[in-house]
């Protein structure tokens, strides 16, 4: 399937010729108001030897449900279990916030109510906080009805930290905000701020502070929440703009001060930047295009701190690989890239992929939508939880044709992880894995640590005194488990 244009991309639309009906998306630039239908989706599977994946839940959808997780990474909790936000669904039909276990037991947290004291239609789903707490954006809502900041503990309480407004501010956040080193959060807006969208700070107090507003020049309607780098600076891809309008990165400090900017080409260049930026350890950022390459259907690439790009991989080159990459990519522990695709693979109903840092690319899985009502059109990356496993959601397809969490078994190693992999001595550290309870040492590049074992799946750790930046190390009744990124010690 070939798409008009970028927004056209925006809506996966199933093909009608194998007997699904198209789901029509009505969306608007600047008030973005998404309608979803579901179609009459299924799927089998088409699993290479080394990789499974299962239908962890199926959306149910109505007014105690959720539906339609649009650009949704999952995120793991203190308790274990897996949060998110659905586009649809819930009392007033305008999007939740859920929590489902690794077993499949689903909890509806919040169905926002898109008016002046509540947030609707939340996309990108969350972020956790070194308190616990989960932070993230509503597209529409709030007191000008123009989006929403708000935060919320695992009970699913909404607490509204900002209202935007176009005429002071920003509008219609896609993403969730991120947790940078300063312990403040860092957002985009895709509009407001002359119509060209924004980075804004805002404390978990609530405290908003306007960053950045972006030209035509160095982009507009940014999409991807930002990536703070180790150096501290923060990278954004911003969907369109740019010399060739076909997208542009930005490096822009914390204190708002544009510090380079690179346009993508276009072409086989790639184009249409929405997914947010990964780093890895030799300190350059992967992500996609969800148009361009050499065949148009989309690119990985790689950026460095000074914003040079090389393209690893060009979506669609033979048969089967996949089409359109949205929402970036997600870093495991084997130290390759994992992604989705939301078309193409053998059934054209998207695919999971994996990359490593020199763009050797590996095909992983092909959803199908021709029986038994299997998953089908992922937005977002799967995130690898601390067994090892991944997990991810399906916009469509499931017994309700409403969206699926699945799980892909790659055979990943377990790890301990944490919000916020920076911090100064003395700092406390809140530190996610399993097998937590009896831990008898927490290390940071092998300088013990003070700690305390909160549950089996959560622990606080101090950084100690004479620590260097490293790898945290977790001593557990099964064995020695160490974080998948080097926490960065600040001086």
């Amino acid at each position: 399937m070939k798409f008009r244009n970028s927004f056209e991309a925006l809506s996966v639309r199933p093909n009608a010729t194998r007997g699904t009906s198209n789901c029509n998306l009505k969306w608007t630039m600047f008030a973005a108001a998404f309608v979803l239908c579901a179609a009459a989706l299924a799927g089998a599977q088409d699993v290479p030897p080394t990789a499974t994946v299962s239908t962890v839940y199926n959306f149910a959808g109505g007014k105690t449900g959720s539906a339609n997780p649009w650009y949704v990474t999952l995120v793991q909790g203190s308790d274990g279990d897996l949060y998110g936000t659905t586009y649809n669904g819930g009392s007033a039909s305008a999007g939740t916030a859920f929590k489902v276990t690794t077993s499949g037991t689903y909890t509806l947290l919040h169905s926002f109510a898109n008016t002046k004291t509540d947030g609707g239609y939340p996309s990108g789903g969350l972020t956790l906080g070194s308190n616990g707490d989960f932070y993230g954006t509503t597209q529409q809502g709030g007191s000008e009805r123009q989006g929403v900041v708000f935060q919320m503990p695992s009970s699913g309480t909404i607490t509204i930290l900002h209202n935007f407004n176009a005429g002071v501010d920003g509008a219609f956040p896609w993403g969730p905000p991120i947790l940078a080193s300063d312990g403040n959060l860092y957002g985009t807006a895709s509009g407001g701020a002359g119509a060209f969208g924004l980075v804004y700070k805002v404390t978990t107090s609530g405290t908003y502070t306007t960053v950045y507003k972006f030209s035509e020049a160095d982009g507009y309607y940014p999409m991807a929440s930002p990536t703070q780098g180790v150096d501290g600076d923060l990278y954004i891809p911003v969907a369109l703009g740019g010399s060739e309008y076909c997208g542009t990165i930005d490096k822009i400090t914390t204190a708002g001060v544009l510090q380079a900017t690179y346009s993508f080409p276009c072409d086989a260049g790639g184009s249409f930047p929405i997914g947010p930026l990964v780093q890895a350890s030799n300190g350059d950022f992967f992500s996609t295009t969800q148009d361009g390459g050499t065949n148009g259907e989309g690119t990985i690439y790689q950026v460095s701190t000074t914003l040079a790009v090389t393209i690893l991989h060009s979506f669609g080159a033979t048969f089967g690989d996949g089409e359109y990459p949205s929402a970036g990519l997600a870093l495991g522990t084997d130290g390759k890239y994992y992604g989705s695709a939301a078309e193409g693979g053998t059934y054209d109903d998207g695919t999971l992929f994996n990359t490593t840092v020199s763009g050797t690319y590996d095909a992983l899985y092909s959803f199908n939508n021709s029986a038994n009502l299997m998953q089908m059109s992922p937005l977002s990356p799967p995130v690898e939880y601390t067994t090892g496993l991944l997990y991810g959601v399906t916009e469509f397809g499931g017994t309700n044709n409403l969206g699926t969490v699945y799980s892909l078994n790659n055979g990943l190693e377990k790890f301990v992880t944490a919000p916020l992999f920076s911090g100064k001595e003395g700092s406390s550290v809140l530190i996610l894995g399993n097998d937590l309870e009896g831990a008898s040492q927490v290390t940071f590049n092998g300088v013990p640590a003070s700690f305390e074992v909160k549950s089996n799946t959560h622990m606080t750790a101090t950084v100690p005194a004479g620590a260097t930046s490293g790898y945290i190390e977790v001593t557990t009744p099964s064995g020695v488990v160490k974080s998948r990124k080097l926490f960065v010690v600040q001086k």
